[in-house]
């Protein structure tokens, strides 16, 4: 077994350091790292090139591109990949020391899967909070597992699978065809979501990841969505075409209801209230009634506080 580690890169100098050196304490024979310069216009890859220079006896690459987006610096991460399983972690997030062996450990427990994750933390950049995710509808709270149902999981809490705390077959990933490149938001999800419906997902409950909120330029810190994302409208698609297994049906569509509530509220954070009205519009909201009765009381408020004298 060998394992790449992906680290998309774009204009990250404040904390490539930091996530390089994270994966570096803990490269061994079988481990390699790859970081993907996608087009910095800042001293990111310089960075990256000298933590490679400095640890001429790790399997550490800098490859840098124009720049294309997460996605195609995260594919070209996967075809420049020598190991069969994939790992990721983005350019201001940070592994644990042990994240690499509870991954190995996941592996050799359950060799079917084609997904391994574990648990994580959330970190305010700026104030430095932290809160470990909240990672529900699991079969045992303590112990490593096959994720019963990623859905169910991802509706009830925070996702069980994130960007910065997974390790994924090569092969499948291939299979599937990589992130999806013409879609700059949500384009994790849409990999997460498919492989939820295709494969066994193994999850370790330990923390072993560090994720940053907030980060300076963040696209879901610049970008306000307007409309229901593409990895949203695929699985709206599958659901009526009859393709999703039946055991997932019902927490699929309280997982899109969920995705639908998100968007809800960044619309009326970011002034769009004719927006977040017509999302709350939509009757799949309605499949958690109680989250729908929440934000119309949000909405009524909002809309009262704006015209207030």
């Amino acid at each position: 077994m060998y394992i790449s580690v992906v680290i998309p890169l774009y204009n990250k100098e404040g904390t490539i350091y930091r996530a390089m050196n994270s994966v570096i304490q803990q490269l061994t024979d079988d481990v390699e790292l790859i970081v993907v310069d996608d087009g910095s216009t800042d001293g990111s890859r310089t960075i990256a090139e000298s933590l490679q220079q400095a640890h001429p006896a790790h399997h550490i690459r800098v490859h840098a591109q124009t720049n294309g987006g997460v996605s195609a610096a995260r594919n070209a991460g996967i075809d420049l990949a020598k190991g069969s399983l994939v790992a990721f972690l983005d350019a201001d997030d940070t592994y644990d020391e042990h994240f690499l062996a509870e991954i190995k450990l996941l592996t050799r427990r359950f060799p079917d899967a084609a997904v391994f994750s574990t648990s994580y933390r959330f970190c305010d950049s700026v104030w430095g909070d932290v809160r470990v995710a909240n990672i529900s509808c699991l079969a045992d709270p303590a112990s490593p597992q096959i994720l019963p149902d990623f859905f169910r999981s991802a509706a009830a809490g925070d996702l069980p699978v994130t960007s910065s705390s997974v390790c994924i077959n090569k092969e499948v990933l291939i299979a599937m065809g990589g992130f999806p490149e013409q879609e700059n938001m949500g384009e994790d999800q849409a990999v997460w979501s498919q492989l939820a419906l295709q494969y066994n997902i193994a999850f370790s409950p330990r923390v072993c990841a560090t994720y940053y909120e907030a980060a300076a330029n963040s696209l879901m810190q610049s970008v306000s969505p307007i409309g229901e994302m593409p990895f949203s409208q695929r699985l709206q698609q599958q659901l009526e075409q009859g393709v999703v297994p039946a055991q997932l049906r019902t927490s699929l569509k309280r997982y899109i209801a969920i995705h639908l509530f998100d968007l809800v509220r960044r619309n009326l954070l970011a002034g769009n209230r004719a927006n977040a009205r017509q999302l709350l519009s939509d009757p799949r909201t309605k499949r958690d009634i109680k989250r729908w009765f929440y934000w119309q009381l949000r909405m009524a408020l909002h809309s009262a506080r704006i015209s207030a004298p």
